[in-house]
């Protein structure tokens, strides 16, 4: 390629938001590591590349809070969320990975997911009950978050029913202030919100201190005073990240995993008939929609990469989106296809970060989808409009209304 036909593909873009995936494949055929002036970012996009990234901690170290703020004048204004995300399991390597993980987790103990399908299904009518007689919703913040979130935030931590109004907003602005970040008005936004939890969490711990409960606040608690292994600061930047991305990511599969059926007739033909989903089915529902975009990295050192020299220092993003519609791996990686058998997506990372909560995932989904489908079968979208979140992080459906007769 000529300096004349250098490529050029702004991740920041609207344009990209609103349908990454024909960028992806020219990065992925064109410069499959590529430097991104907008984000100071290698970009990484072949299934090969990014799971080596995702994995080799000596070269790709996830310690890269730093590397989140993109612009210099931006740092001064945002110490505090760089600071609390250094704190996060998913920004460590071992050791310090390990002993923090170890305490994230309690929450999936067996006696915090007994009977999680069962109790996901009842979660998934109880929402359908409320909308049934109106003939339409919103799929996103009626179904596809409120799932997830009684399930998870309420159910298994322990969170108030009456604060998640609340808790929804800090989470929206949260996830933004990760996925925009050349806005410094959108991430201060995220940053109140990240305090706002911080003392919402506080106030809980406190609470469990005083009362404990049989909830994940109160395991959580009783093993930072008993085990003494990490600080205050550090069990509340846990629940911060639980609470935070414990629902984002499921609501995302779940909403835009609706959308995705609607565009493929035959795969939403195939629902109406038997609304049944199987574990492959979820999986390729991962797959396909890839909730979490792109993960961060830092080069830990100097050293080549698909023939480019990263410095160290350098953010690096292994865009898992990208590497989940490679052809090289997946057949037809841009058709939705519910009985696809061999996908080795990494929407659940791979390696020390693979995400603690993917069975809960795998429970949700299946649970979303047959329980809408048998109840509403003839249901469909309201219009033809969509509106994406425009989220590097997260990409996911800001609303989604849909209808039914």
């Amino acid at each position: 390629m000529s300096e004349a036909q250098k490529l050029h593909v702004n991740i920041l873009a609207p344009e990209f938001h609103i349908n990454p995936y024909p960028f992806y494949k020219q990065l992925r055929e064109q410069e499959p590591v590529y430097w991104s002036e907008e984000t100071r970012h290698w970009l990484i996009t072949r299934h090969e590349d990014v799971q080596t990234a995702l994995r080799d901690a000596t070269r790709f170290s996830s310690q890269s809070s730093e590397t989140f703020v993109v612009r210099d004048d931006f740092m001064q204004h945002l110490r505090p969320i760089i600071t609390h995300f250094s704190m996060w399991a998913v920004m460590k390597d071992n050791p310090e990975h390990k002993r923090l993980r170890g305490l994230i987790n309690q929450a999936f103990r067996p006696e915090n997911v007994r009977d999680i399908h069962q109790r996901a299904r009842q979660t998934a009518e109880w929402l359908i009950d409320q909308v049934h007689d109106k003939g339409e919703m919103d799929f996103v913040n009626d179904y596809a978050y409120a799932l997830p979130a009684l399930l998870f935030a309420v159910e298994i931590l322990g969170m108030d029913r009456g604060d998640l109004p609340t808790f929804k907003q800090w989470s929206v602005d949260l996830a933004h202030a990760t996925g925009r970040i050349d806005n410094l008005d959108i991430m201060l936004k995220g940053q109140d919100a990240l305090l706002g939890m911080t003392d919402y969490i506080t106030r809980a711990i406190n609470d469990r201190l005083e009362r404990p409960r049989e909830d994940f606040i109160s395991y959580m608690v009783k093993a930072w005073r008993e085990e003494n292994k990490l600080t205050l600061e550090e069990v509340v930047a846990q629940m911060v990240l639980l609470l935070a991305g414990g629902h984002t990511t499921t609501q995302n599969v779940i909403s835009t995993g609706l959308l995705a059926v609607f565009k493929h007739p035959e795969q939403w033909e195939r629902l109406k008939r038997d609304p049944q989903i199987n574990r492959a089915a979820a999986e390729e529902l991962y797959r396909f929609t890839s909730p979490a975009q792109a993960p961060t990295r830092v080069a830990a050192c100097d050293f080549e990469f698909g023939g480019k020299q990263i410095l160290k220092g350098q953010g690096v993003m292994p865009m898992v989106a990208a590497a989940n519609r490679d052809p090289a791996v997946f057949d037809q990686p841009d058709t939705l296809d519910l009985s696809r058998e061999k996908n080795p997506h990494l929407g659940f990372g791979t390696g020390i970060h693979v995400c603690p909560g993917a069975f809960l995932a795998r429970a949700e989904i299946p649970v979303a989808f047959e329980t809408l489908f048998r109840r509403i079968p003839n249901v469909r979208p309201k219009s033809a409009a969509e509106d994406w979140n425009m989220n590097l992080s997260f990409r996911g459906l800001s609303t989604f209304p849909i209808c039914w007769d």
